[in-house]
């Protein structure tokens, strides 16, 4: 009988007492979770370098002119062609044939390349495609002799676009074009002198 009273109290799982633990988490999740958030860092750090790479990259390819030296428009600095960018423009090298200049406001923008043919049948050869581009008609063509004592002849395919090319002599083979887009907020007549200014500095 008091085996038997012995058995039953043995038995008897012992009574729960005190408030239940919460639940942790196991180190595995934890890991998991890490690393989930360390890839969600990587990619907000990926998209931002591709949106801020692209005009880094463009800023390493521009400089400031001092308006002194000339920018070469040819793999042969010594023969090439040239123009002497007004001080403070931003040049920015395309490739050695052709530069892009702004002004430091960026209301005037100009294409300046070489080109192998006098300098009409150079802007016979631009025009053409400007106008297209843009739906405009050609205006009438103008021909002059520049303060730096080259031949230059130009035509405005709008008032806020013109293009220009410059040679030594109407007859000389070899030219630079140069092609010249004024922004459209603002009145192109205010920045003609910046374009002569431009103009006077190619060295064809």
């Amino acid at each position: 009988m008091g085996g038997g009273a012995k058995a039953s109290m043995t038995d008897a799982a012992p009574a729960a007492t005190g408030p239940a633990r919460p639940l942790r988490p196991s180190p595995g999740w934890a890991m998991g979770a890490a690393i989930v958030g360390a890839l969600l860092v990587a990619a907000v750090v990926a998209v931002g370098a591709l949106i801020a790479v692209p005009p880094s990259v463009a800023n390493l390819a521009s400089s400031t002119a001092d308006g002194v030296a000339a920018e070469p428009l040819g793999a042969d600095a010594d023969a090439g062609a040239a123009v002497v960018v007004p001080a403070g423009w931003i040049v920015v090298r395309e490739s050695e044939e052709e530069i892009l200049v702004r002004t430091p406001d960026a209301a005037l923008e100009a294409r300046v390349r070489a080109a192998s043919t006098p300098a009409e049948e150079a802007l016979a050869a631009a025009v053409p495609g400007i106008a297209d581009e843009i739906g405009a008609a050609p205006g009438t063509e103008r021909r002059e002799s520049l303060a730096s004592g080259t031949f230059a002849v130009h035509v405005d395919v709008e008032p806020s676009v013109t293009v220009a090319a410059v040679a030594e002599s109407a007859e000389t083979r070899g030219s630079v074009v140069v092609e010249t887009r004024i922004r459209d907020d603002v009145d192109p007549a205010r920045y003609r002198a910046a374009l002569a200014q431009l103009l006077d500095g190619v060295r064809p």
